[in-house]
């Protein structure tokens, strides 16, 4: 199975607690991730999505220039480069989050979320049909030249009647 690595973003947004709410707004329009990782010596400690931000300046009255670090979710679940695909999709069956940071030694590395690692399983599990499919027709093949064919053939063998 694939690991975290093969299909996680290394470009990750991120900003530090101190930055304003302003600057989150800012920086998901123009990413277009859909969060941006608060971090504090490149290691995570909270996300801001763009529904966290939603919430919070139209339900909560938070202001653009109050500091990020009243809206972001803390503390962050995350992965490592390493886990494997089928672990990650525990985790998120268990946590119910649609973006986790990717950690390796503490230091933030990647970004992963929800949609790539279904996609990649999905993409996993078509490749492995598409395999056994294709056994399946050498299967038929095989056993066409040997029920059908092969009394035809059998008479120009060398030890054929």
């Amino acid at each position: 199975m694939s690991r975290i690595k093969k299909v996680m973003l290394s470009d990750v947004p991120t900003l530090k607690k101190e930055a304003k709410i302003e600057e989150a707004a800012k920086l998901l329009a123009q990413r277009g991730m859909g969060c941006v990782v608060i971090v504090e010596n490149n290691s995570p400690i909270g996300i801001v999505t763009e529904l966290d931000l939603v919430r919070n300046m139209v339900s909560k009255g938070k202001k653009l220039n109050e500091p990020v670090s009243k809206i972001m979710a803390s503390p962050v679940t995350s992965m490592t480069p390493n886990t494997k695909l089928d672990e990650a999709l525990k985790i998120i069956d268990t946590k119910k989050f649609r973006k986790y940071p990717v950690v390796e030694n503490g230091q933030l590395v990647g970004l992963i979320t929800k949609k790539d690692i279904v996609n990649s399983i999905s993409d996993n599990v078509r490749l492995h049909r598409n395999i056994q499919n294709s056994v399946l027709v050498l299967f038929v093949l095989f056993e066409f030249f040997v029920f059908v064919l092969y009394r035809y053939v059998y008479k120009y063998l060398p030890f054929g009647g």
